[in-house]
């Protein structure tokens, strides 16, 4: 069976109602946290749980995104003998050219402009030095006045597309172009097309891999960018269904509702806890 997104990551099948339960039960879980966070006796940044998951590499970051809880995985994918020689240092620093530059790259962005990585599909360094696939996570971390002050992210492998080395890079692609261009008009066809298949293949394809048919897959990255913007800015409403393309705000306002079960202006309220700015929603 192919690997699936961890929920609350990115998401399955049930995406759309995963949505909707986070949103719904986002402020007791906030308080229910913070409570957890004050009795522990010392930080817990979740490595010790990670070091048993040895398909997964687990990362926090600092603002400068530097490591500073990676777990053993990652040391042994970077052929390390310590987690100590990773602490304090870049994904540029640790990996050859050019994945350590794209990596950092992501970093770059996900702590400037705030913006989740959900479920890309790209490649990964093994410990033999093999590239194999991998899905991977990113999200901002914020302080309590919200100004973004690390990320955390996991890269989960796909090792059943070992070996199909071209074509998944295609697709990878494809799903890249998608994350870097929602703004746009995005047609299924044309998407498969950029992944070299045909609609029938690149949909099997997304399917087999996150549980979602290529539509389903767009409009979730479509909705969770819209998240992720309602979260993190004051932008007006209208300006993020543009961001998300759509041209028209009543659709983007059914579609998210639809998806998380609230408007955007009521998940602002409730993700943020302040009013939403007037521009409707």
């Amino acid at each position: 069976m192919a690997p699936r997104g961890p929920a609350g990551l990115g998401g399955i099948a049930g995406a759309e109602s995963g949505i909707r339960t986070i949103s719904l039960a986002m402020k007791p879980s906030v308080d229910l946290g913070q409570n957890l966070v004050a009795a522990l006796g010392r930080p817990f940044l979740g490595e010790e749980l990670f070091d048993r998951v040895t398909d997964t590499v687990f990362f926090l970051k600092d603002r400068d995104a530097r490591y500073v809880a990676v777990n053993d995985t990652l040391v042994r994918r970077c052929g390390l003998a310590d987690k100590a020689e990773l602490i304090g240092r870049t994904a540029r620093d640790v990996f050859p050219a050019p994945l350590g530059e794209r990596y950092d790259d992501q970093d770059q962005r996900v702590l400037r402009d705030g913006l989740t990585i959900a479920g890309l599909l790209e490649r990964h360094l093994y410990p033999d030095g093999r590239e194999g696939w991998c899905l991977t996570w990113k999200e901002p971390l914020s302080n309590r006045q919200g100004r973004i002050v690390g990320l955390c992210g996991i890269s989960r492998d796909v090792p059943d597309l070992a070996g199909k080395r071209p074509a998944v890079a295609a697709l990878s692609e494809a799903l890249a172009y998608i994350d870097d261009h929602l703004e746009a008009t995005l047609r299924i066809p044309d998407l498969a097309a950029r992944a070299r298949l045909s609609t029938f293949q690149f949909d099997q394809r997304v399917r087999a891999l996150f549980g979602l048919s290529a539509g389903q897959y767009l409009t979730r990255a479509r909705i969770e960018r819209a998240c992720n913007r309602l979260r993190r800015t004051d932008a007006p409403i209208s300006r993020v269904a543009q961001e998300c393309g759509y041209a028209d705000q009543a659709a983007f306002t059914r579609q998210f509702r639809k998806s998380v079960g609230l408007t955007p202006k009521a998940y602002r309220t409730v993700s943020t806890g302040r009013a939403a700015p007037k521009g409707g929603g």
